[in-house]
């Protein structure tokens, strides 16, 4: 069990770094598509390691909904990632706000399966207004560690 979760923490650490790498990228939108893959294949590497069966379909339901959960933070990304076609420091500020915010959610995202997978749970029975606050408070752990990680890349 131990090492499933031991597993489990490098799969969402490696997927966080590949989410901001995918943030940062001055791509206008097509980051957030980057993101999503990026997220649904820490789904599925994670129920791998617990031997759960993997749902596209149901992951992707579920991260839109988890990320429902801090649309006011995602709107600013996106006034953000606007700001990417006005100046070239708009591009800047725009990358590292969508890193940040990309890492996070796969941060939590990850964090949320983590726990549901440990405790026997599978992408069947997850029910995400049941983790939203918890989600939360992964979200905003996941922004300090996010940041963190991208003052040590410098």
């Amino acid at each position: 069990m131990e090492l499933q979760e031991s597993r489990a923490r490098k799969i969402i650490t490696r997927h966080m770094w590949l989410a901001m790498g995918a943030g940062i990228l001055p791509l206008s939108f097509l980051d957030y598509a980057m993101i999503a893959g990026v997220q649904l294949r820490m789904l599925r590497q994670l129920s791998q390691n617990y031997n759960v069966p993997f749902s596209r379909e149901r992951g992707r339901t579920i991260i839109s909904t988890l990320l429902g959960t801090v649309v006011p933070v995602s709107l600013t990304n996106v006034v953000t990632g606007v700001l990417q076609f006005v100046v070239p420091v708009g591009a800047a500020i725009g990358g590292i706000a969508m890193s940040i915010f990309a890492g996070a959610t796969t941060h939590a995202i990850g964090q949320i399966f983590l726990q549901h997978f440990e405790s026997g749970g599978t992408f069947l029975d997850l029910e995400p207004a049941t983790v939203r606050e918890y989600f939360r408070q992964e979200f905003e752990k996941g922004q300090r560690f996010a940041r963190e990680m991208q003052d040590r890349s410098r």
